[in-house]
C-alpha cells in the first residue's frame, strides 16, 4: 500500500470526476479534484508518505467542497435570483385592493406566479382601483420575505 505513485493519485481523480457524469451530486467532483491536487503535489514532492498523501487529499476535498457550497452556491443563487426579478418587469397582474395615495401599499393578483408567488405586494405612483389591470415596473424590495413591485395602471 505504500507504494501509490502520483499517477495514481491523477487516474483516480479523472475516475471521480468522470463519476459526477453519472451521479450528478456535484461533490464527488471536488474529491476528483482532490486527488488530483494529491497527484500534481506527489510529482513535484516525491518523498510524501501515504498519510500525508490521504491528509492532504482529505483537506482539499473537503475545503474544495466547503469553497463551493459557501461561495459559489449563494452567488449562482443571487444571479437567479436577478434573472427572476428581471422577468418579474412587464407581467400584469389584477389589483386585489385598491390604494389611493402615492407610495400606499396594495395587493396584486396574477394568473401566471410571478417570483414564484400569485400575489405580491404592490406601491404605484396613481391611484389604482380594487380590478384595475397592472403592469410590474420593478421590483423596489430585495427582502426575500416581502418584496414590493412597483406597478402602473395598463391603460
Amino acid at each position: 500500500m505504500e507504494d501509490i505513485l502520483w499517477w495514481h493519485w491523477i487516474v483516480l481523480g479523472i475516475i471521480l470526476v468522470l463519476m459526477e457524469l453519472v451521479v450528478p451530486s456535484f461533490t464527488i467532483f471536488w474529491f476528483g479534484l482532490g486527488a488530483v491536487v494529491t497527484g500534481l503535489l506527489l510529482a513535484l514532492l516525491p518523498g510524501i508518505p501515504l498519510k500525508w498523501q490521504i491528509l492532504v487529499f482529505s483537506l482539499s476535498s473537503v475545503g474544495f467542497t466547503f469553497l463551493w457550497f459557501r461561495l459559489f452556491v449563494p452567488r449562482k443563487k443571487m444571479r437567479s435570483l436577478l434573472v427572476d426579478e428581471e422577468a418579474a418587469i412587464g407581467q400584469t397582474g389584477i389589483a386585489a385592493s385598491r390604494t389611493q395615495v402615492p407610495g400606499e401599499k396594495g395587493r396584486v393578483a396574477f394568473s401566471v406566479p410571478v417570483l414564484g408567488e400569485e400575489s405580491w405586494s404592490y406601491q404605484a405612483d396613481e391611484p389604482i382601483e380594487t380590478g384595475n389591470r397592472v403592469r410590474v415596473i420593478a421590483v423596489l424590495s430585495q427582502d426575500l420575505k416581502e418584496r414590493i413591485l412597483k406597478v402602473e395602471k395598463v391603460r
